[in-house]
C-alpha cells in the first residue's frame, strides 16, 4: 500500500499527544481548519478512541485520521474500529502490521538503524516512521536514503516549522511534528497561534518539496 494521498498531498502528519481530553477536539478542529489533512491522535493521549470516533464524522472531506503509539494487535484492532485509517508506531510489530494489512489500513512503524528500517519495510510498512529523527538531524535522514531510495521514509521528533524543508529536502516523503506544532495547545494555549503554526509548516514543506 502506498502512503496515503493526505500525507502525500500536504507532506505533513500532525502528532497530537497530550495528558487531558478536552482539548483534543478544539486542536483537531484547528488543524484542520489549517490544511493539516493527516492528523495522528496518540493512544496514549486520554480519551483518544472517542475523539477518533467524533472526529471521523465532523472533519473535513480528505481528512485523514490515525492512531499513534499503536503497539499491538488488540490496539491495531480498537484503533481501526474507531475509525483510523492509519496506524503509526514507535517500533515495529509484525502482529500490527499483520491488522493494517488485514483490515486495508496504512502502517507507520518507528525505526532508526538501517537493520530497523529494513525489517518495517519487510513486514509491510506503507511508510518507515524514522524515530527520533531530531536527534540526528537532516543528514543522517539523507545518508539513510542511499540504500533505502524505494522506501518511503517519515522523520518525526523534534521537528516543526524551523526545520521541516531539511528534512524534505533530504529526501522525507513528509514529516511527522508533535510538540514543535501543537505546543500548549492542549493545556489551553492559544488556537490562534496553533494554527499559524500549522501554515507556516505546511508552506515551509510545500517550499521544500
Amino acid at each position: 500500500m502506498a502512503p496515503g494521498g493526505a500525507l502525500t498531498a500536504t507532506g505533513v502528519v500532525a502528532v497530537v499527544r497530550g495528558t487531558r481530553a478536552d482539548r483534543v477536539a478544539d486542536v483537531l478542529d484547528t488543524l484542520a481548519a489549517a490544511g493539516v489533512r493527516c492528523l495522528e491522535i496518540t493512544l496514549n493521549t486520554p480519551g483518544a478512541l472517542d475523539a477518533l470516533r467524533a472526529a471521523a464524522d465532523r472533519l473535513p472531506d480528505g481528512t485523514e485520521l490515525g492512531a499513534g503509539t499503536v503497539r499491538t494487535a488488540a490496539e491495531a484492532s480498537a484503533a481501526v474500529a474507531a475509525g483510523a485509517s492509519f496506524l503509526v508506531a514507535p517500533d515495529t510489530s509484525g502482529d500490527v502490521a499483520a491488522v493494517a494489512r488485514d483490515h486495508g489500513v496504512a502502517y507507520y512503524p518507528g525505526a532508526l538503524t538501517p537493520n530497523e528500517v529494513a525489517r518495517a519495510w519487510d513486514v509491510g510498512a506503507t511508510a518507515v516512521k524514522v524515530f527520533p529523527a531530531g536527534a540526528f538531524g537532516p543528514r543522517y535522514l539523507r545518508d539513510l536514503r542511499g540504500p533505502f531510495r524505494d522506501v518511503p521514509l517519515l522523520p518525526t521528533g523534534g521537528i516543526g516549522p524551523r526545520n521541516a524543508a531539511d528534512y524534505i529536502a533530504a529526501g522525507a516523503v513528509a514529516v511527522g511534528a508533535g510538540g514543535s506544532l501543537i505546543g500548549d495547545a492542549l493545556d489551553g494555549g492559544s488556537l490562534p497561534a496553533l494554527a499559524d503554526r500549522a501554515a507556516r509548516l505546511l508552506a515551509a514543506v510545500e517550499a521544500a518539496r
